[in-house]
């Protein structure tokens, strides 16, 4: 998992939207970071953990230690 997918998730587990994440990754000088893109990586990250859900996701890497 790269840095930006580990910030991505990270935000998303503080309670920020898509769109905050996309907002706050823009200000951070971060591209690509358009909602469209976040939401590519998030569906990427879903299959490739195997996770249902954003919620059943951050459960996976909070398992394994990754955020």
């Amino acid at each position: 998992m790269d840095d930006i997918n580990q910030q991505i998730v990270k935000l998303l587990s503080l309670g920020m939207t898509q769109k905050d994440v996309s907002n706050h990754l823009k200000e951070k000088g971060v591209t690509p970071c358009s909602l469209s893109i976040i939401e590519k990586r998030l569906k990427l990250m879903k299959k490739e953990y195997k996770a249902k859900t954003l919620f059943h996701l951050a459960i996976i890497l909070k398992k394994k230690k990754i955020i």
